[in-house]
């Protein structure tokens, strides 16, 4: 009797550490699709901020990637600059997304722990260089994401990945962005001409 009870508790307890996935739990292998527009009253609000517009795609695309990863593409626009900044990589989830390996805080704003650990790759084609951490912390619905970048992180100005990925500098006005889930076709143009491999 007291090993069924065991038993069902294991079960239990691992269901419930398998339903706080969220990424998996809510972002099904064809993706989706996050976006938001400042609009002029924000941005007179926010002087610091120079970032207009962030898309985000997750989803399951390379044959390479775990059933409970996601690749990540990110869309930045920027004041005054005519191209987009691209970042792109992979993300897990992890009840420890937010700490590091001394167990401080990496990201002070954000005040959880789990969430969606997301890296950036530095470079294609089997490149191992990262090119930046940072977490992703989904809400329990679904419905919006909030994307939380450090100090800088690497990607292409552009959409052209031939070049060598460059670091961006990211000012604390320019690290958290609060985004909306949309219509995964708002991303179809995105995920078509950024490679995330």
């Amino acid at each position: 009797m007291k090993r069924s009870l065991c038993v069902s508790l294991f079960l239990a307890l691992s269901s419930a550490a398998a339903a706080k996935n969220l990424l998996i739990d809510k972002v099904p292998p064809s993706g989706a699709c996050f976006f938001r527009r400042y609009d002029e009253a924000h941005l007179r609000a926010h002087p610091g901020q120079t970032v207009v517009s962030v898309r985000l795609s997750l989803q399951r695309e390379l044959a390479t990637t775990p059933e409970d990863a996601r690749d990540l593409r990110v869309e930045l626009r920027h004041k005054g600059h005519g191209k987009a900044f691209y970042v792109v990589g992979g993300c897990v989830w992890s009840e420890k997304a937010n700490r590091d390996v001394d167990g401080a805080r990496l990201i002070r704003s954000f005040r959880k722990d789990a969430a969606a650990q997301c890296m950036a790759r530095g470079g294609l084609g089997g490149s191992a260089e990262e090119g930046g951490e940072f977490p992703i912390d989904l809400a329990e619905d679904g419905a919006s994401v909030t994307l939380y970048m450090d100090e800088g992180v690497s990607g292409w100005r552009g959409p052209d990945q031939k070049k060598k990925s460059v670091y961006l500098e990211l000012t604390r006005q320019n690290r958290v962005f609060e985004l909306e889930r949309v219509d995964p076709a708002s991303c179809v143009e995105l995920d078509k001409s950024i490679a995330v491999e």
